[in-house]
């Protein structure tokens, strides 16, 4: 049915909680909530859109692997800080790349996502700090 505001209504069952410890947990010294028989709530239907977010491998100098969660509108300058710090490394020495030769270099507060990167890809962490192994 139509929301009196001529919104959509949802119907949510909640359980109620009791705040009393069952006779077994009595016994046993232990206080825990109890679920009880659910109640029922109105509220409004609400769109919020989800949160997508793509994961990007990294390879570090030293070899090993990131697996990095991130969202597609992330600017890449805080990308690569982020993967830079993941290996213990500072950003200002370091680079991504797709290939190991050339670096990445995209115009600062570019989204990953106009840099061409999609969720899955392989990166490369290039570092010219001293002992990194890059």
């Amino acid at each position: 049915r139509g929301h009196p505001e001529g919104g959509l209504s949802l119907l949510l069952l909640s359980p109620r909680v009791s705040s009393g410890p069952s006779s077994r947990d009595a016994r046993r010294g232990r206080h825990s909530p109890r679920l009880r028989a659910p109640t029922l709530s109105t509220t409004s239907l609400r769109t919020q859109a989800p949160v997508i977010l793509m994961i990007l491998r990294v390879r570090t100098p030293s070899g090993g692997t990131l697996k990095l969660r991130v969202e597609p509108s992330l600017a890449f300058d805080a990308f690569l800080t982020q993967a830079a710090a993941e290996a213990g490394l500072p950003s200002a020495a370091c680079s991504l790349s797709l290939n190991r030769r050339e670096s990445l270099s995209p115009a600062p507060g570019t989204p990953l996502s106009q840099v061409g990167l999609a969720g899955g890809d392989l990166l490369y962490l290039l570092s010219s700090e001293p002992g990194s192994g890059g």
